[in-house]
């Protein structure tokens, strides 16, 4: 007979760490120190079935300055596939229900769940959202993203790339660069002032806070660390790109070129190493991160080229939100006013500059 026990806040971080790695849906957004840092403080809820872990999720508490209610944020949980198991429907409905009672009636906290369904799963988990009173906030872009299949080999994977992006790759291969890799503060470094070459030549502003990715770099343990790899012309480096492979999945997260870099197709080069490098510690997917072929079409072309023959683009279920208290409804009220003064704010700004 199953007998589920329910444990919240009972969990140390050495163990949360360690759970983790024997998870297949797990993510760097799920790790202790993304849920820790920034001022964030951080709750999680474990489920066992006779005694055995069997699905788990941390929760992001945020506290409104000055007044007694608050947000807790679910970002790409909850997590219920153990390496020897799939997807897990029971235990899912379970965490969901769990979170919608302990934090948004209990502790009246307004909810914000950013699951990380895919595939099959993500039918299934839209409808335990919505049963249970959450509504899909459309005013939030749902992550998109090419997925590949790493399973394949490695000539396989290369042929599948589309045929302009592997021209460029094989350019690269011809120009001598040197890759250096590894997890240090060191090379984030590199990585950041690349960043801010980059986006001061393109004359933009990102959203991205890099510096939060920077703390919790420091903060994880060394199996879950992101992998930076710096690609270098003649001892200078000219390309970044940054991946995290928690689970079966790899993401690439952060990447930048300079000046110097924009002819010599580093970035071509980075991305091949990557994709080795997951092979190597057996990672079966690759989500290449999100992009938008509006506003950047660059960027959805090179990771389109990556994708290539064989991989498929993923769009995920999006942003769901509810209160269940009085206090809960008065914290999404505030963001509400807090998010269209911003926007005006915006707009205004935009007039005069």
């Amino acid at each position: 007979m199953y007998e589920y026990q329910i444990e919240i806040d009972k969990i140390s971080k050495e163990k949360w760490e360690l759970l983790l790695s024997n998870l297949k849906d797990a993510s760097i957004y799920q790790t202790w120190a993304y849920g820790t840092l920034s001022g964030r403080e951080a709750s999680h809820i474990i489920i066992k079935l006779n005694g055995t872990i069997v699905g788990c999720c941390q929760i992001i508490i945020r506290r409104l300055p000055f007044l007694r209610v608050g947000i807790a944020e679910v970002k790409w949980g909850p997590l219920c596939i153990l390496k020897e198991n799939e997807f897990n429907q029971e235990v899912t409905e379970l965490i969901i229900k769990t979170i919608k009672h302990e934090y948004g009636i209990k502790r009246g906290y307004f909810l914000r769940m950013i699951p990380h369904a895919k595939g099959k799963s993500k039918e299934f988990t839209k409808k335990i959202l919505e049963s249970e009173g959450f509504k899909l906030n459309n005013s939030i872009r749902p992550y998109r993203t090419f997925m590949l299949n790493l399973t394949k080999s490695l000539p396989d994977l290369r042929k599948s790339f589309l045929q302009k992006w592997r021209n460029r790759l094989n350019k690269a291969e011809k120009n001598n660069l040197q890759i250096v890799e590894g997890t240090s503060d060191d090379l984030f470094r590199v990585f950041l002032s690349l960043a801010k070459e980059m986006f001061e030549r393109k004359d933009i502003v990102t959203g991205v806070d890099y510096n939060l990715y920077r703390r919790i770099q420091t903060d994880l343990p060394e199996p879950q660390k992101m992998k930076i790899m710096i690609c270098e012309d003649k001892g200078d480096p000219v390309s970044v790109t940054i991946c995290s492979a928690i689970g079966d999945t790899g993401i690439y997260l952060l990447g930048a070129t300079g000046s110097n870099g924009l002819k010599l197709y580093g970035s071509y080069l980075l991305q091949w190493k990557m994709i080795q490098w997951m092979k190597e510690i057996n990672i079966q997917y690759y989500d290449l991160g999100a992009f938008n072929p509006q506003l950047n079409p660059g960027v959805y072309h090179f990771k389109q080229g990556i994708a290539g023959k064989d991989g498929w683009e993923e769009k995920f279920l999006g942003e769901y939100y509810g209160y269940f208290s009085l206090s809960g409804r008065m914290a999404w009220t505030l963001l509400h006013i807090l998010n269209n003064l911003k926007k005006n704010i915006s707009i205004i700004r935009k007039k005069f500059i």
